[in-house]
């Protein structure tokens, strides 16, 4: 009986009816589908994004050792947790990364946005790369930190 009325529902169904269901009342064009604005290239996608992986790592890592530990009993757990954590805060600073200093947007959005949890993930993804001797990716994340704290007038000048 349920798969009768799903059948029903699928045959009867117009596309152009539910997306007509979004559209504007103001709107007099008959345009029925509007423009999407992406947000992925903001800045504050950046940092948040750089931020919930880093405070939600655990998290992940803690799933992933259940998922393979599952799989094989005999599994080195220490190895697949440094492997795990190492691959969480690569991608973290991908997303860091993209934040362009030079860029007045980027900065004003940085200074605007930056908090205490952000600064606190700054720090975080300092000390794992600084124990994996990335000093590169310290240098980076040093910068944003001293940026924000200086214009926050949390540093000396």
């Amino acid at each position: 009986m349920p798969y009768s009325v799903l059948f029903l529902f699928i045959i009867y169904m117009d596309p152009s009816l539910v997306f007509g269901l979004f559209q504007d009342p103001e709107d007099k064009s008959g345009k029925k589908v509007k423009e999407i604005s992406d947000f992925s290239d903001h800045p504050y996608v950046f940092m948040g994004m750089f931020t919930r992986i880093i405070f939600r790592g655990d998290v992940l890592n803690d799933q992933v050792i259940r998922f393979f530990t599952e799989i094989n009993k005999d599994l080195d757990k220490v190895n697949l947790e440094q492997l795990n954590k190492s691959l969480i805060f690569n991608r973290a600073y991908s997303y860091l990364s993209q934040l362009n200093l030079e860029d007045s947007f980027h900065i004003d959005t940085l200074l605007e946005k930056a908090d205490d949890n952000f600064l606190q993930a700054c720090t975080l993804a300092l000390d794992h790369f600084l124990e994996l001797e990335e000093y590169k990716k310290c240098s980076f994340i040093k910068n944003i930190i001293e940026f924000i704290e200086f214009s926050q007038n949390k540093l000396p000048l």
